[in-house]
């Protein structure tokens, strides 16, 4: 539960324009208590986090529970925005931005339980910068869509384009996306290879022609200075193509992660 300076500090531009009221702490203190006395440890609940990996391997660790069906389904959204929550007719009903939404079964792994925040609107009803934020404790489940070898829990999840020749006046023919963007690239197939091995690479099957794929141990990028990266021991030498010219780095193999080490750009080491 919240004193109201508690929930100023939490809310300060919402304080700074509408002024934190002693009722907006006592109706977020009423939603505590009625998020938290409503948990069940058997049942998933409106506003319960389920960490869901979808069908393609895809794994979300905060997917929210917007609403229960009659029919003993999960409206569930993947990557959801901070979730508006209030009562009506007695119960609790949530309302988020965000995407993409899911009908999942209700038969979940618990998991544990979280902090979670929440929002509700304010004591001037809904207008520009409204909302008061607060947390409340929910309970957290498990949903796996399909079998895996791989999941984006555990590994980073690429897609390869291969060119058939030329295209666009550029001579790289191995391309990779992650997330929609654009990751690395390469001329040849050896040099695709060799970053392939490098983080431990597998192929699938791709969605479309001349795709795949691509499913690789965690990789982490750090930037420290010149002195400390010169004293790294214990780290491959390597190089990697970054900020438009291939550069000297040290990679370090741990578990299932590799991590890169360059030095600061002003210092960086430009190979040919």
């Amino acid at each position: 539960m919240y004193a109201i300076e508690e929930l100023k500090n939490l809310n300060a531009g919402y304080d700074s324009q509408h002024l934190l009221t002693n009722a907006d702490t006592e109706k977020v203190n009423n939603l505590i208590d009625w998020i938290q006395n409503s948990r069940d440890n058997e049942s998933p609940q409106i506003g319960d986090v389920v960490e869901y990996t979808n069908k393609y391997g895809n794994y979300y660790a905060n997917a929210h529970i917007d609403r229960v069906t009659n029919d003993g389904q999960l409206y569930i959204c993947e990557s959801p925005y901070v979730p508006f929550i209030d009562t009506f007719g007695g119960k609790l009903t949530t309302s988020t931005s965000g995407g993409a939404w899911h009908y999942i079964p209700k038969n979940l792994r618990y998991v544990g339980k979280q902090r979670k925040k929440f929002c509700v609107w304010g004591h001037h009803g809904p207008c520009a910068n409204g909302a008061v934020d607060f947390f409340a404790e929910v309970n957290v489940w498990e949903y796996t869509k399909g079998e895996h070898d791989f999941t984006t829990q555990t590994h980073d999840k690429f897609t390869l384009y291969v060119r058939d020749s030329e295209e666009n006046g550029s001579s790289y023919k191995y391309l990779l996306s992650k997330d929609g963007c654009s990751h690395t690239a390469f001329h040849t197939k050896e040099e695709y290879e060799q970053w392939l091995s490098c983080f431990n690479g597998v192929e699938t099957d791709g969605f479309f022609p001349n795709s795949k794929i691509v499913w690789t141990f965690k990789q982490f990028v750090i930037y420290i200075p010149i002195e400390d990266y010169l004293e790294l021991r214990d780290a491959v030498v390597d190089k990697e193509l970054n900020n438009g010219c291939t550069q000297e780095c040290k990679r370090i193999v741990e578990n299932k992660t590799v991590t890169t080490y360059f030095p600061y750009q002003q210092d960086r080491i430009v190979l040919n």
